[in-house]
């Protein structure tokens, strides 16, 4: 899963951080796009044309429990859009995690928001600031998906939170991930594992900076 997850954040890289263009069907069609199953990667071109309405109408599936399927898409969306209500809404949910056994959907979007919320810390501070606080604590999460529990769904967590930082392209993202890498010494498996996975976080985080420069030359 997380080397997924990696190359769908290093597919987002390029893109940049557009505006939405208003419709009068705005909300039907987000609505209508994000229950759909993406194999070849998230479309984050239709994130980023995402209107005032169209945010609103998600924000709302996200609270719907019926809608449980596609809270995932949701989560991305709402992190590439970096519209007004997106820190406010993924900050809620990452604060708000369930309890004992979950869904497939469920572990899908609360480990997702950690992603977007690396995407929207490229132009919302406060998104940023969330996950710095984030990997300062590591109490055992209390709920769980098949065997991705206690001590090895934390580490999960904590990755996720690094790849977050890398995608916001920050020095202050940088900075903590070179503190991670320091202090990840030891011949153990663990710490080599979180030690691998911070510079591999540091190298998405110098890859996302040298293609947004790019951009701006072009």
């Amino acid at each position: 899963m997380r080397h997924r997850l990696l190359w769908l954040t290093c597919a987002w890289l390029a893109l940049p951080l557009g505006g939405s263009v208003a419709r009068a069907d705005s909300a039907a069609d987000a609505e209508t796009w994000v229950r759909q199953i993406y194999y070849e990667g998230f479309p984050a071109e239709l994130a980023l044309e995402l209107d005032d309405p169209a945010v609103e109408a998600l924000v709302e599936m996200l609270d719907d429990p019926a809608e449980a399927a596609y809270h995932g898409n949701i989560v991305l969306a709402l992190g590439l859009r970096a519209h007004p209500l997106s820190y406010a809404t993924l900050s809620a949910l990452a604060e708000t995690p369930p309890d004992g056994e979950v869904d497939r959907a469920t572990f899908r979007a609360h480990t997702q928001v950690r992603i977007a919320l690396g995407q929207l810390a490229r132009k919302d501070g406060r998104a940023l600031r969330w996950l710095l606080d984030a990997d300062q604590g590591h109490e055992l999460p209390t709920w769980h998906f098949r065997n991705h529990r206690g001590a090895r769904l934390r580490v999960l967590l904590d990755e996720l939170t690094w790849t977050g930082l890398a995608l916001s392209g920050t020095p202050a993202a940088a900075a903590h991930l070179d503190r991670v890498i320091e202090r990840s010494q030891g011949p153990d498996a663990a710490t080599q594992r979180r030690r691998r996975h911070a510079e591999s976080a540091r190298a998405l985080l110098d890859r996302a900076r040298a293609d947004r420069a790019a951009g701006r030359q072009r």
